[in-house]
Order: C-alpha cells, then structure tokens, then sequence
C-alpha cells in the first residue's frame, strides 16, 4: 500500500531508468517503467496514462534529452503536474532527479530537485518517498478512527484456459471494510457485481456455444482481459471509482477504457453529470464544457502530433475532431470522475478522434465551472464538501 512509484524518462536514458527501478525494488517499493510493465499487444498509450494516475510518486528524470525533447516525455510531465494538484501543499509527490548538466524546467522549478553524483542520490530519493509513505500510514490511521475515511480490501482473481494458446482473466477490485454503514455495504455490492458481470461477458471472448475454448491458431500473444476497480476519492459524502477494462483477443492492439463511477453517501445514489446543475443553467454549463474541452483537447492533439504553428493557426473547431464529438450534449461528457479540484472528464480512445490520439483526462476546475454560471448553488456545495 502506498509503494507506487511512476517512473518517467526519455527513452535516451533508460540504462538509468532501469538502475533507480532495481533499487527501489530492493527497497520495498513497487516502481514502474514502461518497458518491464507494458506486455505485448497492450495498448501502451492506456496503460502507461493508467498506471501514472494510479501512482503514490512520481520521479521525473531530467536530462539534457529529456527537457528538450518534444512528445511523450512532455505529456508525462504535464500530466504529473496535473495530478499534483490534487495533493497537499506538503505532500511529496513529484520527485525531480536531474541526472546531467540541463536546465530545469520552469514548471518544475518549485520543486526541490536532487542531482544524480553517486549512489547517495538514491538514498535522498528513499528517504523521501518514505517521509511521505509514513505521513499517508499516520494519515490514515487518524481519518479511520474518526470515520472521515473508510478502510478497504483489495481482491485479486485471476483465471487462465487453455495449454499452448493461454486465454487470461485478470480483475482486481476492492471493498469497504465497515459493514455497519449500510451505504458502504451497497457500494461493495455494486462493485463486486459488476467485477463478476465483467468476468462472465469476458469469457464469452474464450468460449464457444458448448463451452469449448475457441480453437485458434495464434499468430499474436496470449489473448487476456485486464480489469480493475479502483478508489479514486474517498470523502464521508462522496465516492468515486476508477473502472478500468482492458482486453486483447488478437490484431494489431488491444483496446481499454476507463470509466467513471460517482456515489453520494448515505443516502447512497450515483451522480450523473446532468445532476450537478439546475435545469435552466444546462445550456449553459454544456456550452461552457464544449468549448473548454476543446481547447484542452486541441493543445494535447497538437502535442501529440506535432503540429506546426502555420497548421494550428488553420484548424477549425468543426474539423479537427470528429463530427459532434464534443457538441453540447451531455452524451459527450458523461464519462466522468468528481475530483477535490473539480470534474474529470474522461475522453477514451476513439471517442473524439482516431486510436492514436490516445485516452485524455480534462480537469475541469470548479471555480472556472462556477464563473461561467449564473445559479452554481449545487456545484458550489459540491466543493465545499471536498475542502
């Protein structure tokens, strides 16, 4: 529990990457690189943007390559950034570790960095992913005995057919140990539902009518489905989920997507986006995400894609995504999480534009929300509960 460290770097210095994760994992840590957590036929784009939402710590690994460099690298420093938001002004979380003459980027600059010169560097970093490992144990030792937070269980269920081509189920999910709240214990029901509901229709992949594996003459890796349900906030009022699936059953790549399950405690319900607002503020509110989305959406596309400024100076808001993709309907951003910060929502691969384009989170920031309506009662009260 809280030993998730995102390792992120150039793939110019690996050979450094891979020595920082050998010892963090001699040291009890569970750190992760792309190249050892990534298996064949995955869709790296979804796992890696996964695994950094789902880190305790972040070490960004500055270079002479990396600062420069324009693409992935520099989405995963954004992200970083991103995420760092939503912590503590004393919480450690991103751990520059600058490991050549460069200069540090103006965006990190906050931050106190440690400069690679021996093995010492390493220890520096280990005392502070364990100042911070202890704060989150002490922390939630308090929030427990005073029920601000619920304690959970992890499960894991793994399944496996088949002897030289391997059909694989993985699912991970979690429940809330307090069975005298009544609220919890619907959640855990609805959780461990839809953990098995997932199970049962992945087989369907596997399995013919009379419940024979499929014969198929692999050409590709194993076929496999990964599935997960994991806290993504936690308060006395409010519960949000991770739900993650991933399958792989052949062809060039698999495909996941991430969706977003919000709960209101006691009474329990789910929140739909809609909910958020009074009726007469949702033309409103559906332009404003229109339009803010896009904007996100279009800084990413052209990072990605490295599109040159007399191109970008061309695009047009109708053209450069797919036809009502992100018009004002609720349909559009519907897949969404509640955030301490303000609303997540979530953009899977294919939803505004082709698979290589990726899976997006755009953070939508409750105080932007609230200046751009007239009646923000509701979402106001939202924020105040999350403080």
């Amino acid at each position: 529990m809280n030993d998730k460290v995102f390792i992120s770097y150039a793939k110019e210095d690996y050979s450094f990457a891979e020595k920082l994760y050998n010892f963090l994992s001699e040291n009890n840590f569970n750190p992760w690189l792309d190249k050892k957590g990534i298996l064949p036929g995955q869709n790296w784009d979804y796992v890696i943007k996964k695994s950094l939402r789902e880190a305790n710590y972040i070490i960004l690994l500055l270079s002479n390559v990396s600062v420069q460099k324009r693409g992935y690298v520099q989405r995963e420093f954004k992200l970083a950034l991103e995420y760092y938001e939503e912590k503590l002004e004393d919480d450690i979380y991103l751990i520059p570790l600058k490991i050549n003459d460069c200069e540090i980027p103006q965006s990190l600059s906050k931050f106190q960095w440690v400069e690679y010169n021996s093995s010492e560097c390493f220890e520096l970093v280990l005392q502070s992913l364990y100042l911070q490992r202890n704060k989150f144990i002490e922390l939630e030792k308090k929030l427990i005995a005073s029920k601000e937070l619920f304690e959970y269980k992890e499960y894991e269920l793994n399944f496996e057919y088949g002897d030289k081509e391997i059909y694989r189920i993985n699912t991970n999910y979690f429940q809330f140990l307090d069975e005298t709240n009544p609220g919890l214990q619907e959640i855990n029901s609805i959780i461990k539902g839809k953990n098995s509901e997932k199970i049962v229709s992945s087989r369907k992949e596997f399995f013919d009518i009379a419940g024979q594996l499929i014969n198929n003459e692999f050409s590709t890796p194993d076929w496999e489905y990964e599935i997960s349900y994991t806290p993504n906030l936690i308060s006395k009022s409010i519960i949000t989920i991770n739900e993650n699936v991933y399958a792989y059953t052949g062809g060039a790549h698999g495909n996941g997507f991430i969706n977003g399950i919000n709960f209101r405690l006691n009474p329990t319900y789910k929140i739909n986006l809609e909910e958020l607002f009074e009726y007469e503020e949702h033309n409103e509110i559906l332009n404003f995400l229109s339009n803010f989305c896009y904007e996100e959406l279009r800084k990413l596309y052209n990072e990605s894609f490295e599109i040159s400024e007399d191109e970008i100076s061309k695009q047009e808001k109708d053209k450069l995504f797919w036809e009502d993709s992100l018009s004002p309907k609720w349909e559009n951003f519907n897949t969404f999480l509640i955030s301490k910060q303000g609303l997540e929502i979530i953009f899977n691969a294919y939803s505004v534009s082709s698979y290589a384009f990726g899976l997006h989170f755009i953070q939508v920031p409750y105080d932007k929300i609230i200046s751009n309506l007239n009646n923000s009662e509701k979402i106001q009260y939202l924020k105040d509960k999350l403080k």
